[in-house]
């Protein structure tokens, strides 16, 4: 839950609306929020205002001498909006009498001067699917693809995220880490146009989510979730446990909680289209040591179980068949197990004038991952990833007057993540907690080590076919199989590095807000500082080598000496910052402390004004804002000499000619329009126009002196955006919404390769890779939503998107190898030309009939027209006999593209999920019973192709002679049927190259239960 940047916004809304009776004014009626200390009076014209009420359903209630009590219930309060709430009040005849009015949703916000689409509780309960991201991607203008979401045409890292108004994106890439429980959700609000001069750092759109208040009884709730089935590779064996619980401390406390505790077999959509295969009849296939070379070994590829094991030593693997290995498909290649612990809770405290809300969310997340389920079928040898994150904001709120109120946040966040071995972690070798040292991750390589953990893992030390025992052997890791060209992990072969990283932000922002006549004026103010560390080695093996030559090594790892410290160091594989290269803390180490390498803490401050004019047929949203961003980030004094060696390690950072220099504070000012022009009372109009700026992502910003692509002189990111749109109602019961867009990111980064005059730096390197803010898109479109009341138990909610999306690039990494940076624009690879989505509830509310009393049904269902690609030709390249001639995406220099670019698209996609529920009443109690189906239609479907063919299920590889000739040749009469199995049937290949698979995932079915009381 890390920010690079979103204001802690104020995620309330306002209430108001006249008091009358025969069309005069009443002045002085009183106005009460129910169940709150909120309310006000009428003034001289009958209006009243509320602020700062938390979304949600309230009952508002009008006293007036004289007149009958006015109650109105199912009031809904949005996030950022005004709700308007008319009062025509009667003349009571018998003091104490009273009106019971109902109130219906609107379907057009006439407040509104930019799109902003709310997703209620009622909403969320109701959803087919338990999941925010599933939720926000049906919205208008909400793209998700395998990267994570786009919002009109954007870039992932272009969207904010907050939670009771605090960010909660990732230091990294700009990506949401922890979405908030679905379950303690008030309400998410989807801003995908222009927002006012009170919200910053977030370009493209901001995904607001906000939590429950506590209610004024006691309740809980217990839900129980769990897979039923799906296909005998998926995600088997998901379960889901939540529970809530709210309620009052005497009458101005409120509180609100909930746990949940989720796991899985499997968290990962890839290969989730599994065919199982046997090769050669089951007959043995020899192992051979760099593909020539038989080792001895023999591998039996045969049986639909896939957990291989090499029961008598003798190297051949056969199928273990007892089940006992996982679930139900007793697989070790779809071994990707999750298990998620969160907590989310809130707490008002109510002493009017001041009001408190302390909101909190803590959550942490172990996984570990089998790798490629092909490629690492034997290996039951696991990596284990560990993250821990919090976040806690205080909002106060104190207000002066009834139309006057002060707002000042605290907000903290705190993130850590550890990477390690799995087995030495629970054999209790390896502790947690970021406190190991070196000595302890190269244990991970070492024979003996190793044999503490598994006795079968440390037989497959050293050579293949020799006795692994033997001393030389000690640090020689297991080597993998080779059938044919068809590399396989040996069982306990190790599965990564040591890595670790922190980050966390301390910001407050203050906010006065007064209502002058029909003006609501803004004025505030913010601060953020945040703080960066990370840490990997991969040296490992490396560095094992070079010990079990000289043995004094081991000492001085144990020491942690300045020897070791230059070895690191020039070895290159490893990377720091915020720590030193052995892993220590910089700000606790002592030894060879380099002023580079210190925590990188950037900072942003801003300051806005924002009028936002309500008259009865105008809305004007008017703001300034300024933001003064700070990257803690460096430029380089001389670009043809850069403090790089021949390898690119930094060795001069401090160099007073060809070193670093600070980069300055960026200053920005960012002027905010919104135009709503209420037309009548069944349509609306609206324009808004805005520049926007955001930092950059930290992990494009700062560079180890170790390794990776260099981040001089990046700049924030800017963008201009306008958006034009008419809402208007169809009858009482529906209504109907166009907006017309155009959005103009400037700055966006890509990498580029920097060739020095001279041809060679002072130190011998010949050219350096560069993240520069060089790319831009334009993106136009055009949205329709429609949406209707709940009409004889039925509710509908449908869009569609035309959309065109072009820039320079689609993301950051797809250009360094080869080419330059790009210049002519081209559709980007997640321009979904036609989007649309569609989300039908029906519900029978209490019929009296026990069969249909409370019986709902929710379908989504979702098109879109596929994405881009560029039809290629080109050689091999530098792969090897198992990849064939497979194109790479961020590869170009075998890669030639046989049309302009992403001038192809793939195939269009349907999909339906379908939610059924009952809700009983048993002893009082509310029993909830449910059943979620994804994928209805067990759809397989395309989502990318091959750039060869335009073809999932041919890559063109061996249907060209020309290509695959005389690897078939050389590599024995098993390898055709290998690719065909391994490469065409199930996509290793592709798999390893873009970590992402070509087909959605298949049906999956869940069943759970829901007990309220």
């Amino acid at each position: 839950i890390f920010s690079v940047g979103l204001t802690a916004q104020n995620l309330s809304g306002k209430l108001s609306g006249t008091v009358s009776s025969d069309g005069q004014p009443l002045v002085g009626a009183n106005v009460i929020l129910e169940g709150t200390s909120s309310g006000a009076a009428t003034d001289v014209n009958g209006t009243y205002y509320i602020f700062d009420v938390q979304p949600g359903t309230y009952i508002l209630r009008v006293n007036y001498i004289g007149y009958k009590s006015q109650i109105v219930s199912n009031v809904r309060v949005t996030i950022g909006l005004t709700t308007v709430q008319d009062f025509e009040m009667e003349v009571a005849a018998v003091e104490g009498e009273t009106v019971e009015v109902t109130a219906e949703k609107p379907l057009i916000e006439i407040s509104a001067t930019n799109v902003s689409r709310s997703i209620d509780a009622e909403a969320i309960e109701n959803y087919a699917v338990r999941s925010v991201t599933a939720m926000v991607a049906s919205q208008a203008g909400v793209i998700q693809m395998h990267d994570g979401l786009h919002i009109r045409g954007s870039r992932g890292e272009e969207i904010g995220y907050t939670l009771e108004g605090a960010s909660m994106t990732g230091a990294g890439a700009n990506r949401v880490v922890s979405n908030a429980i679905p379950e303690a959700l008030e309400a998410i609000a989807v801003q995908t146009g222009g927002f006012d001069a009170s919200v910053g750092k977030a370009n493209a759109g901001i995904v607001q989510q906000s939590l429950k208040t506590g209610g004024s009884r006691y309740s809980a709730m217990v839900l129980m979730e769990n897979m039923s089935s799906g296909d005998p590779w998926a995600a088997t064996g998901d379960k889901d446990l939540t529970f809530t619980f709210q309620g009052p401390v005497g009458d101005k406390i409120r509180f609100f909680g909930a746990f949940r505790q989720t796991s899985t077999d499997n968290y990962k959509n890839q290969s989730r289209w599994f065919t199982p295969f046997s090769i050669a009849g089951g007959n043995p296939i020899a192992d051979k040591i760099g593909g020539l070379t038989g080792s001895g070994d023999y591998v039996v590829l045969s049986s639909k179980s896939y957990a291989f094991t090499d029961v008598d030593g003798d190297g051949a693997y056969t199928a273990a068949g007892d089940g006992s290995v996982r679930g139900s498909n007793d697989s070790y290649a779809f071994d990707n197990v999750s298990n998620d612990l969160s907590f989310n809770g809130t707490l008002q405290l109510d002493f009017n004038p001041l009001v408190l809300r302390i909101s909190g969310t803590y959550n942490t997340d172990t996984y570990s991952s089998a790798g490629l389920p092909i490629q690492s079928m034997f290996n039951t040898r696991r990596h284990e990833t560990q993250n821990k994150n919090s976040l806690l904001n205080v909002k106060a709120t104190y207000f002066l007057n009834a139309n006057t109120y002060l707002r000042a946040n605290v907000r903290t966040m705190s993130r850590s993540y550890e990477s390690y071995d799995k087995a030495f972690e629970e054999k209790g070798i390896f502790k947690t907690g970021g406190d190991s040292q070196l000595k302890d991750w190269l244990k991970w390589g070492d024979r003996d080590e190793v044999a503490k953990v598994d006795t079968n893992w440390s037989n497959h030390f050293g050579t293949p076919g020799q006795d692994s025992q033997r001393a030389i052997y000690q640090y020689v890791e297991p080597s993998s199989y080779n059938l044919n060209g068809f590399r396989f992990s040996r069982d306990g072969a190790r599965r990564g590095g040591y890595s670790k990283g922190e980050d966390g932000y301390l910001g407050f922002d203050a906010e006065f807000v007064t209502q002058m006549g029909e003006h609501e004026i803004k004025v505030g103010g913010d601060y953020t500082k945040y703080n960066y560390r990370r840490y990997g080695y991969s040296g490992i093996n490396s560095l094992n080598s070079k010990i079990g030559q000289d043995s004094t090594l081991s000492v001085d790892v144990n020491n942690q000496s300045d020897r070791i410290l230059t070895e690191i160091v020039q070895a290159r594989l490893s990377s720091w910052i915020g720590y030193d290269p052995l892993g220590r803390d910089w700000d606790a180490s002592s030894a060879a402390k380099n002023d580079y390498d210190k925590p990188r803490e950037p900072w942003n401050m801003s300051f806005y004004v924002n009028d936002k004019f309500e008259a009865g047929d105008l809305i004007v949203n008017v703001g300034l804002r300024y933001e003064a961003i700070n990257q803690a980030n460096v430029d380089l004094k001389d670009y043809d000499n850069p403090p790089l060696d021949k390898n690119a390690t930094i060795v001069a950072a401090d160099h007073a000619q060809y070193g670093f220099k600070d980069m300055p504070t960026q200053n920005y000012l960012l002027p905010r329009i919104g135009l709503g022009f209420p037309i009548s009372d069944q349509s609306t109009f609206h324009l808004n126009y805005g520049k926007y700026v955001q930092m950059a992502p930290m992990n494009r910003l700062y560079r180890s002196r170790g390794s990776g692509a260099s981040s001089w002189g990046l700049d924030p990111i800017r963008e201009t955006k306008f958006e034009m749109g008419y809402g208007t109602l169809i009858g009482d019961v529906a209504s109907l919404d166009l907006t017309v867009f155009a959005r103009n990111p400037q700055g966006q980064i890509s990498r580029d390769v920097y060739i020095p005059d001279n041809l060679f730096n002072a130190y011998g390197l010949r050219e350096h890779t560069n993240y520069v803010n060089s790319d831009f898109s334009n993106i136009i479109g055009i949205e329709v939503d429609f949406n209707t009341s709940r009409v004889n138990n039925v509710q509908l909610s449908a869009n569609y998107v035309f959309q065109d999306t072009r820039g320079t690039n689609s993301y950051t990494s797809t250009t360094t190898i080869g080419w330059g940076k790009p210049t002519m624009i081209a559709a980007t690879r997640y321009d979904q030309r036609h989007q649309a989505s569609a989300v039908l509830d029906y519900r029978t509310g209490k019929t009296g009939n026990p069969l249909t009393n409370n019986i709902g049904a929710n379908l989504i269902a979702s098109f879109n027209s596929g994405h881009p690609y560029t039809l290629s030709d080109g050689s091999m390249g530098q792969r090897d006999a198992g990849e064939g001639a497979l194109l790479s995406d961020n590869d170009p220099r075998n890669r030639r593209p046989v049309e302009a670019i992403n001038s192809s698209v793939t195939p269009s996609y349907f999909n339906l999920d379908l939610g059924l529920d009952k809700i009983m009443s048993v002893a009082g109690t509310n029993v909830k019973v449910f059943l979620t189906i994804t994928n209805l239609l067990n759809t397989q479907h395309v989502i990318n192709v091959y750039n060869r063919t335009g073809d999932p299920y041919d890559d063109g590889f061996l249907s060209d002679p020309a290509l695959s000739s005389l690897v078939v040749s050389g590599r024995g009469p098993e390898y055709v049927e290998m690719y065909q199995k391994i490469n065409l049937a199930n996509r290793n290949h592709w798999l390893n190259d873009h970590g992402f698979d070509m087909f959605g995932i298949p049906r999956e079915i869940k069943t759970g239960i829901q007990v309220s009381f």
